[in-house]
């Protein structure tokens, strides 16, 4: 019995890998490809095809990794969105020297085989699956998306940083590649052992300390790090977001980073003007510093207000349904 056991375990395993490998190498590809291509239209449409491309990449892929890892989502998710961007990086830099067909082509065939799995996957979980809900569908999703507008928004003010290093920065060697995917490792390891609030309440709580402390003249020579520094936080706070009350299957994969970086669109539209760069560089980096400690705060101020259900308890546990 116990080899048994043992081997369906170990090719549970090898199915969770193989849809990471499969959703991370597509995604990394379709990215690479997609930038090489912009970069032969010009500067202007390749600032826009980046946007474009970190829209979907954080829309996306938590959603779709979250489906199949649940409530350890943290490690995958943050590690493949790590590769994306590095990906997407590196084909800015290659620009017309790169091969964008074959990278295209090989980036739809791995999502599309991915998503086979993920369609087969559902289908499957829905006939074994009891559909009883609690609460309603709107209030969780609500209480994931609010607060990932806010980061998104506080994440654009950054963007100056985070635009130049991608389009036409320095080269991002595979040290920095490595030292990314190790922080985001740990870190979701120890976030994904903690009560989701608890981990989004340090989250905040450092990008909010960051973005304040780059309005002090004395650590202006750090500036070149917040960004990748900024870009890891993005990272985790994702998925942790998609960790409330199983909120990905309540509110929409997609919707928390669609969320997210449209706030980050409209914070970067702030920051790289005129006066983002003159004298709102001050006011844009102290409010964003505001927008991650009021989120923070709202996590770490306890719950007065208790959701009513309409079902009695005993009624509750008669139907065997569970509290999340």
């Amino acid at each position: 019995m116990m080899p048994r056991e043992r081997r369906l375990a170990v090719m549970h395993v090898a199915r969770l890998l193989y849809v990471w490998a499969a959703i991370t190498g597509g995604a990394s590809a379709l990215a690479a490809g997609g930038m090489i291509t912009a970069m032969q239209a010009g500067a202007p449409f390749a600032a826009f095809a980046a946007s474009a491309l970190a829209l979907l990449a954080m829309a996306l892929i938590p959603g779709a990794l979250a489906r199949c890892f649940v409530t350890r989502a943290t490690v995958p998710v943050a590690s493949a969105l790590v590769l994306t961007m590095a990906a997407m990086a590196e084909g800015a830099r290659a620009g017309a020297a790169g091969a964008e067909t074959p990278l295209i082509l090989g980036g739809v065939a791995l999502i599309a085989v991915a998503c086979l799995h993920l369609r087969h996957t559902r289908e499957r979980a829905a006939r074994s699956t009891h559909r009883h809900a609690a609460t309603p569908a709107w209030r969780n999703g609500m209480l994931l998306i609010a607060p990932a507008l806010l980061a998104g928004l506080s994440s654009g003010v950054l963007a100056r940083f985070q635009f130049f290093a991608l389009c036409g920065g320095t080269a991002i060697s595979v040290t920095q590649v490595a030292i990314s995917l190790a922080a985001v490792s740990l870190a979701g390891w120890l976030a994904d052992r903690v009560d989701y609030q608890r981990a989004l309440l340090v989250l905040f709580v450092l990008r909010g300390s960051l973005l304040a402390a780059l309005t002090f003249d004395s650590l202006a020579p750090w500036a070149a790090v917040a960004a990748p520094a900024f870009a890891v936080f993005d990272y985790l706070t994702l998925p942790t977001l998609m960790r409330g009350g199983r909120a990905s299957r309540a509110s929409g994969a997609g919707c928390p980073g669609l969320a997210h970086h449209a706030g980050m669109l409209a914070g970067a539209a702030l920051a790289t003007t005129s006066w983002g760069f003159g004298q709102g560089f001050y006011v844009l980096f102290l409010v964003g510093g505001a927008l991650n400690l009021a989120c923070a705060y709202a996590f770490a101020a306890p719950r007065r207000i208790r959701t009513h259900t309409p079902y009695s308890a005993s009624a509750a546990l008669a139907a065997g349904s569970t509290i999340d």
